[in-house]
């Protein structure tokens, strides 16, 4: 989460929690300039993805050096979105909000419309929301590895979002691995990101 106000750039890493200034060098401008386009509070923390390294920097008044983080390249912002929970994030026995397929952003108009997946580590089932039908299936993982067996699904006939259901049906049946990294996690078919999702709770 990055913010800026009054000449101070503050990051915190989602993964820890641990808090770093910004030096005002590098890729810097680009992200100050994309914070300043998104439609945010003056000094809200924004979500965004850098690429960077810490070093020691001068303080801000001067006296002495600190850890700074270096920003190297500007990859993107992601409003609307946060960290999520920073308690231990596990893939089993956690509430994944849908928040990408296939590069493309999920937006929902109503809240408890939001597709989900979770994995219960108990019954080895997955279930969850797909936008218009619930959904449930089976699921084996190993390290990194995670297979979905076929998911049947209850068969409501919704006016929106059925073409974006079947895209996510199709792309738990194409995933081989996952990653977590912080809050999100992410799903590929190989070396293909086919989902991102994000961990949050029920009442979010």
């Amino acid at each position: 989460m990055f913010s800026y106000m009054a000449d101070a750039a503050i990051f915190v890493d989602c993964a820890t929690r641990e808090q770093w200034p910004v030096a005002m060098e590098g890729d810097y401008p680009t992200l100050e300039r994309e914070y300043g386009k998104a439609k945010i509070a003056p000094g809200a923390p924004l979500l965004v993805t850098v690429e960077g390294g810490l070093d020691l920097r001068p303080k801000v008044d001067g006296r002495g050096r600190e850890t700074t983080l270096i920003i190297q390249r500007f990859v993107r912002t992601w409003p609307r979105e946060t960290c999520g929970s920073m308690g231990p994030i596990t893939l089993e026995d956690t509430y994944w909000a849908l928040l990408e397929l296939n590069g493309k952003s999920i937006t929902v108009k109503v809240n408890d419309k939001a597709p989900y997946l979770e994995l219960n580590s108990k019954k080895a089932s997955a279930y969850g929301f797909g936008g218009c039908n619930r959904f449930f299936g089976s699921y084996e993982t190993s390290g990194h590895s995670l297979t979905f067996g076929a998911m049947g699904a209850t068969r409501m006939a919704c006016p929106e979002g059925m073409d974006e259901e079947q895209a996510l049906f199709t792309a738990l049946g194409s995933t081989t691995r996952y990653e977590i990294h912080g809050s999100k996690l992410l799903l590929f078919a190989d070396k293909a990101l086919v989902a991102r999702f994000e961990a949050r709770t029920r009442a979010e």
